[in-house]
C-alpha cells in the first residue's frame, strides 16, 4: 500500500499580543506549502527481449582491479606487466564510476525532503518556513528503487519535480513551494483617552403613548431615540465609531383600570458605541480591532415639559 509522509506543520507559532510601550506584536510565522505524489517507476521490457545475466558494472570493475593487481605484482617482470597493471587500475576506477549504483550517484546531496516508499506515496508539508519568492527544496529518492512523480500540488512547478519525472535510486529533483501565506504584521496598540456620550434626540418623537388608554385626559408623553453626544476619543487618529441603540419596550400594555403599566420600559433603553481601529492597530484593553461602550438611556418629553 502506498503511504503518506508529512511532516506537518514545523512553524505553526501564534505569538501572543503583548503590549510594548506603543505597540504589541502578534507575529504569526508565515509558511508556504509542497506536495508531491510518486509511485514505482515501471519499466517495459523492448520488444520483449529476455534479459541475459552478466557481470554488473561494479563486478567487472572489481575483476579488473584483480588483473590489475596481478600483474603489478608480476611489474618487474618486463615492461609490459608494469603497462598492465597501471592501464588496469585506470579502468577499474574508471568503471567504479560509470556504475549504475556508482560512488557517483551515492554521494549525491540528500535533501530534507525524501520519496522514501518502495510502494510509492505522498511527500507533503504544510508548514515550509515562508520566504519571497517561494522557496526552493531538494526531495531525494531513498526508496531503494526508481519512482516516477504522479502528482505535483504546484501547478506552476518551477523546480526539475516535475510530474511524470523518474528519478533513479539515490537521484534528487527541486520543487518551489507553493500557497505561501506572508507573516502577521506587528499591530500598534490604541488607547482610549475619553469615553463617549449619550444624549436624546428632540425631535421628531419615536411614538406617543397614552397613560390611560380610555381617559386622554391623564395626558401623553412621547418617546425619544438616544444619539451619541459625544464619540470617544484616542491616542492615535484614523478611529471611526459607530452608534446603535436598542429599546426596552415599543408597544403599550395597560393593566388594571387602563393605566400604562410598562412606562419606563418605553422611555429607556440602551446605546452601544462601537470603535474600530485602522489596519496595523489595536485597542490596548483587549488587543482587539474594534471596541464597544454600552450606556443606559432615559429618552422622553410631555407636552409643555421636558424631562
Amino acid at each position: 500500500m502506498p503511504a503518506t509522509t508529512s511532516r506537518g506543520v514545523r512553524l505553526a507559532a501564534t505569538a501572543a499580543l503583548a503590549a510594548w510601550g506603543p505597540s504589541a506584536w502578534a507575529q504569526a510565522a508565515g509558511s508556504c506549502e509542497i506536495s508531491l505524489g510518486y509511485a514505482p517507476a515501471i519499466t517495459a521490457p523492448l520488444g520483449g527481449a529476455t534479459a541475459v545475466p552478466g557481470l554488473g558494472m561494479l563486478a567487472v570493475a572489481a575483476l579488473a582491479a584483480l588483473v590489475a593487481g596481478l600483474a603489478w605484482r608480476h611489474r618487474h617482470q618486463g615492461g609490459m606487466h608494469r603497462m598492465m597493471a597501471v592501464v588496469g587500475m585506470a579502468g577499474a576506477l574508471g568503471l567504479s564510476a560509470l556504475g549504475g549504483g556508482s560512488l557517483v550517484e551515492a554521494v549525491r546531496a540528500a535533501g530534507p525532503y525524501e520519496f522514501s516508499n518502495a510502494a510509492g506515496g505522498t511527500v507533503a508539508d504544510s508548514g515550509v518556513a515562508y520566504a519571497d519568492p517561494a522557496p526552493v527544496l531538494t526531495v531525494t529518492n531513498t526508496s531503494g528503487v526508481r519512482i516516477r512523480i504522479t502528482a505535483n500540488g504546484n501547478a506552476a512547478e518551477t523546480g526539475s519535480c516535475a510530474l511524470n519525472q523518474e528519478l533513479a535510486p539515490g537521484a534528487s529533483c527541486t520543487t518551489q513551494a507553493y500557497a505561501c501565506t506572508p507573516p502577521a504584521q506587528p499591530l500598534l496598540v490604541i488607547n482610549s483617552t475619553a469615553a463617549p456620550a449619550i444624549g436624546c434626540t428632540s425631535s421628531p418623537a419615536l411614538n406617543t403613548y397614552a397613560y390611560n388608554s380610555t381617559n386622554p385626559g391623564a395626558g401623553v408623553f412621547y418617546a425619544h431615540a438616544p444619539l451619541m453626544a459625544a464619540e470617544p476619543t484616542f491616542d492615535v487618529p484614523g478611529v471611526t465609531t459607530s452608534f446603535s441603540y436598542t429599546r426596552n419596550a415599543t408597544d403599550a400594555i395597560y393593566g388594571a383600570g387602563n393605566s400604562l403599566s410598562n412606562e419606563t420600559d418605553l422611555k429607556t433603553g440602551v446605546g452601544t458605541f462601537t470603535s474600530t481601529a485602522p489596519a496595523g492597530y489595536v485597542f490596548a484593553s483587549g488587543n482587539t480591532s474594534t471596541l464597544s461602550w454600552t450606556l443606559p438611556y432615559n429618552c422622553w418629553t410631555a407636552p409643555a415639559q421636558e424631562t
